[in-house]
């Protein structure tokens, strides 16, 4: 009751032209109307309402770790959530089979050593022409293919990530090939393995992504390239996958966003808060509260001298606290958050558009 009476005398005492768009009100006018203001805050960009994100690994920062042979378990240092740097041992296995290869190993060595020299002194005996063309070839095909073999026999061994010495002591240490993050442990000690089962799942923490599942209607307004900011922090993911159909069941769209690479705080897992993020020219962050609508426009009330003047906006971003707005608004002009309502009133009373 004292809010309408309050209006009703300044409609009537108030001297502005019933066209004017400009609000005379004094101190105590505005103190009686309840109006408090807020300054607005230059944006680049206008954010949209909020959705709820997961974090999680990129498709290609995640992988298994594989048993490089068929052995037993013997440990699984690491657990999970762990960091480990490159060449980290990871776990470590005994095999039967790598005695074999050990062995393998060192009878190709010494084939290739004695076709080694039997080429050296053939080609020696045949510079002093004590022997034939032909027997020098065949000397210098058997050194190749000796050669060869202990070059297979070398890699198959490097493959496996084991040193001759624990190939003859049936030992395999499986290092981490680069920095990760130890996701899961699929092995236990004691357990015995095939050739290629798992033993954990790593994935490079600096590679993460962001994971919506949006309502068909939100998801249409995104678009691939479009940045998505987090709340309370200063990161922005790029929208990198738009799925092609909606859920049956929740009739949802699956968005995936890419991180920036070793992003800090964040971990696969977690849900954050992402508001669509779009480039704007002459833009204002202010509060929900300053928004007046009439007419199927958008109004602010913006701080004068001799009061307020209604601007009209455009709306470019809205969720239940904030707004961002384009007009012709003014960093050192506040504009009203509070008495909205009652300004708006007088202003119409005033013949506002």
């Amino acid at each position: 009751m004292k809010l309408r009476t309050a209006v009703l005398s300044i409609l009537l005492s108030a001297a502005l032209p019933l066209q004017a768009a400009d609000i005379t009100l004094d101190a105590t006018q505005i103190q009686r109307l309840g109006i408090r203001d807020a300054q607005p805050q230059a944006a680049k960009d206008a954010r949209a309402a909020a959705w709820s994100a997961r974090v999680v690994a990129s498709p290609d920062a995640e992988w298994v770790v594989t048993a490089p042979s068929g052995g037993v378990v013997v440990r699984v240092p690491v657990v999970e959530g762990q960091q480990v740097a490159a060449g980290t041992v990871l776990a470590e296995l005994r095999s039967a089979e790598l005695p074999e290869m050990g062995a393998a190993l060192a009878q190709a060595k010494a084939a290739a050593d004695l076709a080694r020299t039997h080429r050296d002194r053939d080609r020696t005996l045949h510079a002093e022409g004590l022997i034939a063309e032909r027997r020098l070839r065949e000397s210098e095909a058997a050194a190749l293919q000796a050669e060869a073999a202990l070059g297979a026999a070398q890699s198959r061994l490097r493959l496996l990530g084991v040193s001759a010495s624990d190939a003859s002591a049936g030992r395999v240490q499986v290092r981490a090939q680069a920095a990760a993050t130890v996701l899961e442990r699929m092995a236990l000690p004691g357990q015995r393995l095939n050739e290629a089962d798992p033993l954990l799942r790593l994935a490079d923490a600096r590679k993460l992504m962001l994971e919506l599942n949006l309502p068909v209607l939100h998801a249409e307004t995104v678009r691939e390239g479009d940045l998505l900011a987090l709340d309370g922090m200063d990161a922005k993911a790029r929208v990198t996958q738009i799925g092609w159909g909606a859920s049956d069941a929740t009739q949802t769209v699956r968005i995936r966003a890419e991180l920036p690479a070793g992003k800090a705080g964040l971990r696969p897992g977690q849900w954050v808060k992402a508001r669509r993020s779009v480039p704007a020219g002459n833009a204002w962050a202010i509060p929900a509260s300053a928004l007046s609508h009439h007419s199927g426009r958008n109004w602010v009330f913006a701080r004068t001298a001799s009061g307020y003047r209604a601007v009209e906006v455009t709306v470019l971003a809205q969720d239940a606290t904030a707004a961002t707005v384009s007009g012709a608004l003014d960093a050192t002009a506040p504009v009203a958050v509070g008495g909205v309502a009652a300004l708006k009133a007088v202003w119409l009373g005033h013949g506002g558009e």
